[in-house]
């Protein structure tokens, strides 16, 4: 496995080819085309790149590039431990692993361009810049500017993410559309995912809450949660090596075992199986 050297890292690198990586790696990678034309296969599948593309590939991908005419590339590169890694960290770790969970769990279905609002691509590109300064300059206050940076960039690629593959296209109705999307948002939040909260926030009457949700996902409110919250720890499986008594516990599950469980009851195939299948997997 090709690891991260340190949590965090920007690079600049041009390239007029492309060497095959021989081992897998342990960090998810943030790449902007700065100039150049070629395709980037992700899983076998070849996506067409050029100046201004942005990519997010979880450590699970396996990836490379074709390089069609001589590329510069800005690779951003980060553990799932960056923001967790110090006590001096301004960044809730569960809340930003839960979105960078959504993102990933619903970019690799989405063809075309990441970031497809052009307001939004600039910002990004902007920020992409602050990045690369900051790395350069690395005084006391970096860290924390990177960090801020980083759940920005995140923020602005969730927010692309969300409006191509809103459940609106699967619901009729939008507020209950809208209300999947805070669950997803929020997984990691009883306070804010809660049936008291979402009934008042969504304007629905709480004794009617339970009927109002099954009657739209055909499935209740607590199954729809769990299914989520099991989607959230086989990605937590496939892309980190945290523990996975770590991982049922932020979760809010009894313990390791009590969250096995769940995951062959729903999905059939327990969490020690999802972890070797991404280590089995080809190497780039």
């Amino acid at each position: 496995m090709e690891k991260a050297h340190s949590p965090f890292s920007v690079n600049i690198e041009t390239l007029d080819h492309w060497e095959k990586r021989n081992r897998r790696n342990n960090f998810f990678e943030l790449v902007y085309i700065i100039e150049g034309k070629g395709a980037q296969c992700v899983n076998y599948n070849q996506i067409p790149y050029q100046a201004g593309s942005i990519f997010l590939l979880p450590a699970s991908d396996c990836h490379t590039y074709t390089i069609r005419e001589e590329t510069t590339f800005l690779f951003i590169r980060f553990t799932a431990t960056y923001f967790s890694s110090d006590d001096d960290c301004v960044i809730d770790f569960g809340k930003w692993f839960c979105r960078l969970n959504f993102i990933i769990g619903n970019y690799n279905r989405l063809p075309g361009e990441l970031i497809s609002d052009p307001v939004d691509k600039q910002h990004l590109v902007q920020l992409l810049q602050l990045l690369m300064v900051e790395t350069k300059r690395n005084d006391p206050h970096t860290r924390r500017i990177m960090q801020s940076t980083m759940v920005t960039v995140l923020e602005l690629i969730a927010r692309n993410v969300a409006a191509v593959i809103s459940p609106q296209t699967l619901y009729e109705e939008k507020k209950f559309a809208d209300m999947l999307l805070h669950i997803h948002y929020h997984l990691l939040d009883e306070e804010m995912i809660s049936p008291q909260y979402l009934a008042e926030k969504f304007h629905i009457s709480a004794t009617y809450f339970s009927e109002y949700f099954k009657r739209n996902a055909n499935e209740t409110y607590q199954e729809f949660v769990l299914r989520s919250k099991l989607k959230l720890a086989e990605a937590k499986a496939l892309y980190t090596d945290i523990p996975f008594k770590e991982i049922a516990y932020d979760l809010g599950f009894t313990d390791s075992s009590h969250l096995n469980k769940m995951m062959k009851r729903f999905y059939n195939q327990g969490m020690s199986a999802i972890r070797k299948s991404a280590i089995a997997a080809p190497l780039a």
